[in-house]
């Protein structure tokens, strides 16, 4: 069985009596709640994770002001009236994304299952059948989360960059999550995440990342939605390195349907790697902003996107 540093790591050191009890009560709690969850109705969830999702304004009020903000932002010709109703879309969003993923085995087994079509699956047959590896690029759009189980299930081999949480108890439950049905998880912090992203291209298999945050990763600043948004942008270093084909793929969901769009990314290098390196993520970037546009209550508007901003020149 895969191991890492993260999914070995002991409690730490520094939490004291109360700190324990409380992250220990936590886990206990969340663990309850899946197993429970799970022996519910999906219709019935999801009735519940609707009903948190209209006090959820009123609860996180911090995380409602902020999402406002960003929605003037983003789009600043809408009325406040039409912002904030997208504000409260994006928690009912929300809701059903929590509620789908207790039953997420509902979406990837029988026949509410949600397949790849003939023309998606022609696409990443292509971009495999280069023998480069894949970089699969999207966001916090839709339903991510089942969007990479739905590519897992179809068989193609894929690994997800994820940050570790604040309990080692956690972190191992979501990996023993996401791997059940085909994923591979590298955790950021092993020493050996490095080694585990370029053993990906070493087997030919995808490697997908999402880019809309906002990180304490390597980056460079490109527009999102018309102000600089620092942006990772190892995924375009990666691809021009190896000359992996990039992929990028984002879920919708439309009244009762859910959408799975995935499309190549045509880039053509100029040979100066760093110039390149900022188009490309300038490239990634808009096309999730482009997708957002579409469902913009399908984002998470109360991420802090625009945290850091370039340093003003005198």
């Amino acid at each position: 069985m895969r191991r890492s540093e993260t999914l070995d790591a002991p409690l730490p050191t520094h939490w004291g009596l109360f700190q324990r009890l409380k992250n220990a009560s936590i886990y206990a709690f969340v663990r309850f709640a899946l197993a429970l969850l799970a022996y519910v109705p999906f219709r019935a969830v999801e009735l519940f994770t609707l009903a948190l999702a209209v006090v959820a304004p009123y609860i996180a009020r911090t995380e409602t002001r902020r999402a406002l903000e960003h929605l003037g932002i983003a789009f600043p010709e809408l009325s406040p009236a039409a912002r904030r109703r997208i504000m409260r879309r994006m928690y009912t969003h929300l809701g059903r994304a929590a509620a789908e993923a207790t039953h997420i085995e509902r979406f990837l087994d029988g026949p509410r299952a949600l397949r790849l079509t003939d023309e998606q699956r022609a696409l990443l047959d292509a971009a495999f059948a280069e023998g480069k590896g894949v970089i699969a690029i999207t966001g916090h759009i839709g339903n991510w989360e089942l969007l990479a189980q739905v590519v897992a299930r179809a068989g193609y081999p894929i690994a997800a960059i994820a940050k570790p949480t604040y309990d080692p108890r956690l972190t191992r439950l979501i990996d023993r999550e996401r791997s059940r049905f085909g994923m591979n998880v590298i955790w950021r912090g092993d020493t050996s995440a490095s080694r585990e992203m370029l053993s990906v291209f070493k087997r030919k298999s995808m490697l997908a990342l999402l880019i809309d945050q906002d990180t304490k990763v390597q980056g460079d600043f490109v527009p999102f939605f018309g102000k600089p948004a620092f942006t990772p942008n190892a995924p375009a270093a990666l691809a021009l390195r190896y000359g992996a084909p990039v992929v990028v793929a984002w879920h919708h969901r439309v009244g009762r349907q859910h959408t799975l769009h995935f499309e190549r990314l045509a880039f053509t290098p100029t040979g100066d790697h760093d110039r390149d390196v900022l188009r490309l993520t300038w490239v990634m970037t808009a096309r999730l902003e482009y997708a957002i546009r579409q469902h913009p209550e399908q984002w998470v508007w109360m991420h802090r996107r625009w945290k850091q901003q370039p340093p003003t020149t005198p």
